[in-house]
């Protein structure tokens, strides 16, 4: 089948040059390519591609732009599910996907994938489970096994550095999602498996029906220090044990008419943002602090900025002096 999603030359990788122009950057047996694939035939088969919008966070899948002809944005490490609810909500008939890692999803960005997740707008996310951090050099993963070996815990992972990240279950335990499943990629049947769930936590979007998550266990043949079919071997016999394979959640057919989401015009009337501003009875924006020297700048705007770290708030203000 001959997949449109995908460039026929991939221009960006090492300049499309020789080989490298119909290859992707992954190490040999590594699940992304897999995964890519699946994420790619859904979106020609459901005739989105010019409406998708691919989030690729830090982490192995950072290049995810360079192989598929769709709408793109690079999210900081772990802020990929709220770049995307951004995206929903600013282009409601826009198709978002975000596509994470473990290290990304379940690490740093456990915060956004939980809140996002309640929020419960529909969104799809992909998330490739392997069980370790791939691109920052093999370090244990939230989602790591007991026992198992990697640069951070070269002696196994220990009882003391936690237990494996249930990431399907827990989120399958949220209120807000509506689809939810945990699949694989170790042998025939499980890619077809895994190609369906892809497609439906897509299409469910489409539908407007709410949000979906996929985990997919996948292979790291690099940081495992194993062969490929060993890989496969690992994921079957040590990776499904903890992760269950399966639906963890699905209440599609209990979304009626009036719980689907109805996609919106985002709002910038001028009176609304007029009512942000706080004003005296003089019609005069108020200062938020009594004590700022007038005496020195009356007629300065005063701004302020507020967030938590890594939203951009330091840089919006950077940008603003730097204008001013």
């Amino acid at each position: 089948m001959s997949v449109s999603t995908f460039y026929d030359r991939f221009e960006r990788h090492a300049k499309g040059e020789g080989l490298k122009g119909h290859a992707t950057h992954y190490c040999s047996g590594c699940g992304h390519g897999l995964a890519h694939k699946y994420m790619a035939e859904a979106i020609d088969e459901l005739g989105i591609q010019d409406r998708t919008i691919a989030i690729s966070p830090v982490g192995c899948s950072v290049f995810l732009y360079y192989y598929m002809n769709v709408g793109n944005s690079q999210a900081a490490h772990g802020r990929a599910p709220v770049v995307g609810l951004g995206h929903k909500l600013a282009n409601p008939e826009s198709i978002v996907i975000s596509y994470q890692g473990d290290g990304d999803l379940a690490s740093i960005g456990l915060a956004e994938t939980i809140h996002t997740a309640q929020v419960g707008l529909p969104i799809s996310i992909i998330f490739i489970n392997n069980a370790i951090y791939g691109m920052t050099g093999g370090q244990m993963a939230p989602t790591s096994l007991l026992g198992q070996q990697t640069t951070t815990t070269p002696r196994g992972r220990e009882r003391s550095a936690g237990l494996p990240l249930r990431m399907a279950e827990m989120i399958g335990q949220l209120d807000g999602p509506v689809y939810v499943e945990r699949v694989a990629l170790f042998n025939a049947k499980q890619r077809v498996k895994a190609k369906k769930a892809i497609k439906k936590a897509i299409r469910l979007q489409v539908e407007n029906k709410g949000y979906s998550f996929v985990e997919v266990l996948s292979e790291c043949p690099t940081h495992l220090k194993m062969t490929p079919l060993e890989a496969e071997k690992w994921v079957e016999e040590e990776m499904v044990p903890v992760f269950p394979l399966g639906v963890q959640k699905d209440i599609v057919e209990e979304i009626t008419p009036d719980l689907e989401f109805k996609p919106f015009t985002p709002s910038f009337d001028e009176q609304v943002i007029k009512g942000l501003i706080v004003e005296g009875e003089e019609g005069k924006v108020e200062r938020y602090t009594s004590s700022f020297p007038e005496h020195i700048a009356k007629d300065d705007i005063s701004l302020k900025l507020a967030g938590a770290g890594g939203d951009g708030a330091q840089t919006a203000a950077l940008l603003i002096t730097r204008m001013a």
